[in-house]
């Protein structure tokens, strides 16, 4: 099977370099700054993929110099680099997360370094709580927004990861220049999974402000339907694990099922003014989610109920138009009731 290395057959070399037998102390810095720079053009993909591949030339670098350690001349070699974040010995992950902690020169490296919190051993993961925050502070604030972009997608799914794991991850996210690009990378992206990572974002207090943002400027239709959501509701909300619900005990059948928690969100424009601008949003996403709140409040639009049912009725798209005409029905179900109850 090819490695994702071999993709990149310069990393590659560099990496075979970095790690050969014969490498002094001398030129371990300067085969590392090769490494470091090679690792700048990997994009923040596969990663399992690339810390096996990783793992893999580790092993094989140890095999070869155990298999020449009877070599007198040849001296072992044994120094702590970012590619240890890698290594199979928990030991020398956890000296890798404590070595390197002034600053990332790659995303890529930073991006192995919050994997370790997640990582099987207990050490290493207390490890990466200590060191991260002050890592992540001293590297770009880019590359660190790139990282949290590329894990935030799925770390609900880290199965290890406990609250204080979660809480250093929300500390790095937290700081200002951070939060600023993740808000920008959601606003403007026209791809990828930036209503997920808006929905792991809203644990920072700091985007509550921004959800009218969202949902008014964002170019992804799912950001701007989430956003105009948790407006209509009052709360945003994200994904903090899984659980397992059986269906049927009887045939060993179930389903996984999100465990979910919520913030309320400061008071923000009026529900009359967000329904509107949800129901002139370009997108039948964001009108679908207009006419299920508008079904939902009914009774409490008053007189523009019938406008604004006709209008949803009207709409080009079937699936939002079909929920204004069930609108229509209520509201004509309720005039012809009310005379005989005035009877």
């Amino acid at each position: 099977m090819q490695k994702v290395l071999d993709d990149y057959p310069a990393l590659a070399a560099a990496i075979r370099n970095l790690l050969s037998a014969g490498v002094t102390a001398s030129e371990v810095a300067g085969l590392m700054a090769h490494v470091n720079s090679e690792t700048k053009l990997v994009p923040l993909k596969k990663m399992d993929a690339w810390e096996r591949s990783i793992r893999d030339e580790l092993w094989a670098s140890e095999r070869g110099a155990t298999e020449t350690s009877w070599k007198f001349w040849m001296r072992p070699r044994r120094f702590t680099s970012w590619l240890d974040l890698c290594s199979h010995d928990g030991r020398k992950r956890e000296a890798a997360l404590r070595v390197n902690s002034a600053d990332a020169p790659s995303a890529f490296l930073l991006a192995l370094g919050l994997r370790r919190l997640n990582d099987w051993v207990p050490q290493v993961r207390s490890a990466a709580r200590e060191t991260l925050p002050e890592l992540a502070s001293n590297s770009e604030p880019q590359d660190v927004a790139d990282v949290l972009w590329s894990l935030l997608e799925h770390w609900s799914t880290w199965g290890r990861m406990e609250p204080a794991d979660r809480e250093a991850v929300v500390a790095i996210a937290s700081r200002e220049p951070v939060s600023l690009a993740l808000k920008s990378k959601i606003m403007s992206t026209t791809a990828g999974p930036a209503a997920l990572v808006l929905s792991q974002c809203a644990r920072l207090t700091s985007f509550d402000s921004w959800i009218g943002e969202f949902a008014q400027g964002a170019v992804q239709p799912t950001v701007r339907a989430r956003a105009f959501r948790w407006m209509f509701v009052g709360r945003s909300s994200w994904v903090v694990g899984r659980k397992w619900k059986w269906t049927d005990v009887a045939y060993c059948k179930g389903k996984l099922e999100p465990i979910l928690e919520s913030r309320d969100l400061p008071a923000n424009q009026p529900f009359m003014a967000t329904l509107c601008a949800a129901m002139e949003d370009r997108s039948p996403m964001v009108r679908r989610v207009a006419a299920e709140f508008l079904i939902r409040e009914l009774a409490s639009i008053g007189d523009n109920a019938f406008v604004l049912a006709h209008r949803t009725a009207s709409d080009p798209n079937p699936s939002v138009a079909e929920r204004g005409n069930f609108a229509l029905k209520q509201l004509n179900q309720k005039d012809a009731a009310a005379p005989k109850n005035a009877a």
